[in-house]
């Protein structure tokens, strides 16, 4: 039986959930970079490798950027089960003539058709085939990757997740899920990350 382009979500009751969650998990996005990146300072990597404690502080770098490359391009994947629920199936949902109401607020209706613009142009970028293509090869799964197709660098993957949070915020705006964007969590992520590191400075 065929599956729905729009896999799990047939309804805006359901459409929300996700938008909710995906909102949530882009949070998560932005303040593990702004962990990993006050990380890559000379005085922190200094310091952690005079304790001895680089091994450990660059575990903990990886397992966030695992989290981060995984959260992104899953976003991103084809929806073929009938319980997907990630930012393609919303996406798709929303494209189906009827799913968006006509009498739905102007400003709501224009975030939502953001979203859209802004997924089509993701999906088509190159940045995610190099992202997808590391993450079959060398994350999810184990294999040879293509010489032909060039690893994705750390600015890639940062730029290309903040995009990617971009739309899950017009999504969040358009659904009026959530209403607070993602500018106003930046200071404290900051500020979050920036008394974690900088322990090992005064050490």
């Amino acid at each position: 039986m065929p599956v729905n382009r729009w896999g799990g979500i047939s309804d805006w009751k359901l459409l929300k959930e996700v938008v909710a969650q995906g909102y949530d998990e882009a949070l998560l996005c932005l303040a593990s970079i702004e962990t990993v990146e006050r990380f890559n300072r000379t005085s922190v990597i200094r310091a952690l490798q005079e304790c001895d404690a680089g091994h450990s502080a660059r575990l903990l770098i990886d397992a966030a950027l695992f989290r981060v490359h995984i959260y992104v391009v899953r976003a991103f994947a084809s929806v073929r089960h009938d319980d997907d629920r990630h930012l393609r199936a919303a996406i798709e949902f929303l494209k189906q003539p009827g799913h968006l109401p006509a009498n739905y607020c102007p400003n709501d209706r224009a975030s939502l058709e953001r979203a859209i613009c802004l997924f089509d142009a993701a999906a088509c970028d190159p940045r995610l085939c190099r992202l997808n293509h590391m993450r079959n090869k060398l994350l999810a799964h184990w294999g040879e990757p293509n010489p032909e197709i060039q690893l994705p660098k750390y600015r890639d993957l940062f730029d290309f997740t903040r995009e990617t949070c971009e739309i899950w915020e017009c999504l969040a705006f358009g659904t009026e899920t959530v209403r607070i964007d993602f500018a106003a969590h930046d200071e404290a992520h900051q500020e979050n990350a920036n008394a974690f590191w900088s322990v090992w400075e005064r050490i």
